[in-house]
């Protein structure tokens, strides 16, 4: 499948503007675009499907192994979550959204991005203290400051 350059072009334009100015590789469809949330990164890709999507997705943990207990959580996980999914593929927990990118518009992209990038940041250190694995960052050191106590 092949992307037409108005696409290419709409999407590029809605990732900019997302991303406030930050610098967006020039073909999505080859690179993803990258965004810190946290301990997570967001990755905004184009994909020559038929038709066209955008996929939002962030790894939430890389070097971890499958196990039916982990499999189980995702799953019960999946359950709970809309509009995005939770998965284990090839050694990293992955959460992910696709957008059909003819009709994208720039309140559906923040939205599915917001999604992801918050289950993302939220279930990746929960997730990590459970099944081990790495995280994108590391989270911050934990504060002694009595505002930062409960």
């Amino acid at each position: 499948m092949s992307i037409d350059d108005a696409l290419r072009t709409k999407v590029h334009r809605l990732v900019t503007d997302y991303v406030g100015g930050q610098p967006v590789p020039p073909d999505l469809s080859t690179a993803p675009a990258a965004i810190r949330s946290g301990t997570a990164v967001l990755y905004l890709r184009l994909l020559a499907n038929d038709p066209p999507l955008v996929r939002i997705f962030s790894p939430l943990l890389r070097k971890i192994d499958c196990s039916s207990e982990l499999l189980a959580e995702l799953n019960d996980l999946n359950g709970r979550l809309n509009f995005l999914r939770i998965f284990w593929r090839d050694q990293s927990v992955i959460a992910s959204t696709e957008l059909l990118a003819a009709t994208l518009d720039p309140i559906e992209l923040s939205n599915a991005c917001d999604w992801v990038a918050d289950a993302a940041d939220y279930y990746d250190v929960r997730l990590r203290d459970q099944f081990g694995g790495e995280l994108a960052f590391s989270p911050p050191p934990a504060s002694d400051h009595p505002a930062d106590r409960p």
